[in-house]
């Protein structure tokens, strides 16, 4: 019955099917005893070297297999729950089955777009229509917001029935590995001393890390007195005013005004120029002659580049990356991600 509730869902929220289960439960376990895995003329190399040369890789792959195992046991457990409550619902109506259960306050409750939510779809998806026409298109559509419409209720009819039948679930977040990372002298917001210390290396010209803004502020207003946010710059190479942006940014740090220009950067991250950052450098009220022989000094650029390499040994690749307390979070993940950890940091 599980399949089916998850075929449903699948059906209508159009996520991926989940992959294969294997048939391994825990990571391999590394190699405990010193033993010779590569010699030379000159000498030899233990395993211990080896893992010792390579161990924030080692370090992520083992966040990746926890995270992905917590995420799979999480899943199960919702489906099986949702299962369990839509089977005593099932009981308590006295109705033939779950799919009896799921047409009656799922299927049937979806009414059928209207044609003025059919033409701004349209308008909407317009690009990706290969120059149809609305006609052509219309049945296409209407199966789409249907899809969508079904997906919405049958979220909201779930969480209908958990409060019914006062679902709680207590799976406990797993211990992470944590990679060392230091906040060097870098800006940040939040108390110095603050229980949990998020780390982001990030740059002003990529989009994600736009978006990612918008869940940091989130974190910081939900954690308040608890957060120490640490930026540090990660200029990717194919975003060519990357670094001018950072720089200038730092060097409005050096009249008290970082986090200002930081706003401002994260909200005009298509507007970079040289105009462009010493507009924002006047608005900011910031005294201009020092500002500019500032970001002359070849010290700033070197400051970044020092992030980028920290960040990099890291096992920073892309941006934006987050170390929470030393736990790697990787991209512009949603809110729930954070609070996660946040919560067991704060918890233990």
């Amino acid at each position: 019955m599980r399949l089916l509730i998850s075929i449903f869902i699948l059906s209508t929220c159009g996520c991926p099917a989940p992959a294969s289960p294997t048939s391994s439960t825990k990571a391999p376990a590394a190699t405990e005893a010193p033993s010779v895995v590569g010699t030379w003329s000159g000498g030899e190399i233990s395993n211990t070297d080896l893992d010792d040369s390579i161990r924030t890789e080692l370090i992520k792959l083992e966040a990746g297999f926890v995270t992905g195992q917590h995420e799979a046991r999480s899943n199960g457990l919702n489906a099986l729950i949702g299962e369990k409550v839509l089977e005593a619902e099932v009981a308590k109506r006295s109705m033939a089955d779950i799919q009896a259960l799921l047409k009656a306050e799922v299927n049937d409750k979806v009414v059928a777009p209207t044609d003025e939510e059919i033409a701004t779809f349209y308008k909407v998806m317009a690009r990706q229509m290969g120059g149809r026409t609305l006609e052509e298109v219309r049945p296409a559509i209407i199966g789409e917001i249907t899809r969508r419409a079904t997906a919405e209720r049958f979220e909201a009819y779930m969480g209908e029935l958990r409060k019914t039948y006062k679902v709680n679930l207590s799976l406990p977040q797993p211990q992470m590995p944590r990679i060392p990372i230091s906040a060097d002298d870098d800006p940040f917001i939040g108390p110095a001393d603050a229980p949990v210390t998020i780390v982001q290396f990030a740059e002003f010209q990529c989009p994600y890390c736009g978006k990612a803004k918008e869940i940091i502020d989130q974190v910081m207003e939900k954690y308040p007195n608890k957060i120490k946010m640490v930026h540090r710059d990660f200029p990717l190479s194919f975003h060519d005013r990357a670094i001018p942006a950072a720089v200038a940014a730092n060097c409005a740090g050096e009249q008290g005004q970082y986090w200002p220009m930081y706003e401002v950067l994260m909200s005009n991250q298509r507007a970079l120029t040289e105009s462009d950052l010493s507009g924002y450098a006047i608005k900011l009220g910031v005294d201009m002659d020092k500002w500019n022989t500032c970001r002359k000094d070849p010290a700033q650029e070197k400051e970044v580049q020092a992030d980028f390499e920290d960040g990099s040994r890291a096992g920073v690749q892309g941006t934006p990356a987050f170390f929470i307390n030393g736990i790697f979070l990787n991209g512009a993940v949603p809110l729930e991600k954070f609070t996660a950890i946040i919560d067991a940091e704060l918890a233990g």
